[in-house]
């Protein structure tokens, strides 16, 4: 039987999200699992961030807010599991929100033999990620859909046990600052038994226009191969034969998105909407 009420470690860096933190933690506290621990680790915000942190943890003694000098936010991730004490963690990006029964439904799927459990993100702001698979899925099969991009390449709407979480799964240069997300994902992929796929939307994750093309740091060419270099070194020699497909595929797609990127710098009427693989 699948345990109900296991306590949850939801973790949350911050950094300079005064303007979304409010309706962050409100969607986080008003969880209709009740049993769960709040870690808001505030990356050296040098806006209002912190306080508001500090604010909050007066009025929910579930919350624990910690205080730390900006490194980024794997590092910020890293110190929130390590202070985390629930068996499953989950995690929430600051200026997104979680639906009333977001923790409900997934702690609702735990079970002995399961290591993640994963449910579905709506979009606000803009166009849907579209959900191809669901179902129960083993090493070799999550990781193949995650590479091929058929489930959300970041770390939230989703819990994972907390035992799967050593140095290696947040260790990467400290340069790298995009694409983080999903080296670190695919270390964990390699790591489960059994990841349970929900069609449930567990996360709101709100759409913020910025300038993702200019500020593109896979357009540095020094970029790239410290990116790509860390990627390869997190594909476990026991499973490489068996997801060379589904890395080529991933190759492909990132270097498609990069070249695309690079004629909308130089042609800015090309169109969001071309084809991509």
């Amino acid at each position: 039987m699948p345990n109900r009420s296991p306590l949850i470690s939801i973790v949350v860096p911050i950094y300079n999200t005064e303007q979304y933190l409010d309706r962050c933690i409100e969607s986080i506290v008003s969880q209709s699992h009740k049993n769960i621990e709040i870690i808001l680790v505030n990356d050296g915000s040098i806006d209002s961030s912190g306080a508001i942190c500090d604010e909050w943890a007066e009025k929910d003694h579930r919350i624990k807010v910690i205080h730390k000098n900006n490194e980024g936010v794997t590092i910020a991730r890293k110190t929130g599991v390590e202070e985390a004490t629930g068996e499953w963690i989950c995690f929430v990006d600051s200026d997104d929100k979680l639906p009333e029964n977001a923790i409900q439904i997934l702690s609702s799927q735990i079970r002995d033999d399961v290591d993640m459990v994963h449910g579905t993100i709506k979009t606000i702001g803009h166009k849907d990620f579209r959900y191809k698979h669901f179902g129960e899925k083993n090493t070799i099969q999550y990781s193949k859909v995650l590479l091929k991009d058929y489930v959300y390449w970041g770390p939230t709407a989703r819990l994972v046990k907390r035992s799967l979480f050593d140095d290696f799964i947040f260790e990467m240069p400290k340069t790298i600052t995009e694409g983080e997300d999903i080296i670190m994902n695919f270390r964990l992929a390699q790591k489960v038994r059994l990841v349970i796929l929900l069609p449930d939307i567990v996360y709101f994750y709100v759409w913020r226009m910025g300038s993702a093309v200019s500020n593109n740091r896979f357009l540095n060419k020094k970029y790239r191969r410290v990116f790509f270099k860390s990627f390869n070194e997190s594909v476990s020699f026991e499973y490489r034969k068996y997801l060379q497909g589904a890395i080529v595929y991933f190759l492909i797609v990132k270097y498609w998105k990069i070249v695309k990127d690079m004629i909308k710098k130089v042609l800015p009427f090309w169109s969001e909407n071309h084809y991509e693989p």
